[in-house]
């Protein structure tokens, strides 16, 4: 099945880091290593953190290396899609 961001968003109650933007910013509005976290969407907008990712990590090819510290010290917390659904 795939999952809109919308739903993705709803499922993990997107929560906003301190040091991003209040409400978000479109992806084309992020300058530099900015969070690719999605934190809302509006249509077919869909809004992410922007929080400041460190540039080390932001090179580092890793799979929740758009993320800043918040959004990835979260993530690791949750359980997958597959183990929420088990």
């Amino acid at each position: 099945m795939i999952r809109s961001v919308e739903d993705m968003v709803w499922c993990r109650n997107a929560p906003e880091a301190t040091e991003g933007v209040s409400g978000g910013l479109l992806l084309a509005a992020c300058e530099g290593p900015a969070c690719q976290f999605p934190v809302r969407s509006e249509g077919a907008d869909t809004y992410f953190c922007a929080a400041p990712v460190e540039p080390e990590h932001w090179a580092s090819g890793r799979q929740d290396s758009r993320y800043c510290p918040f959004h990835r010290d979260y993530l690791s917390g949750c359980k997958s899609l597959a183990e929420e659904a088990a």
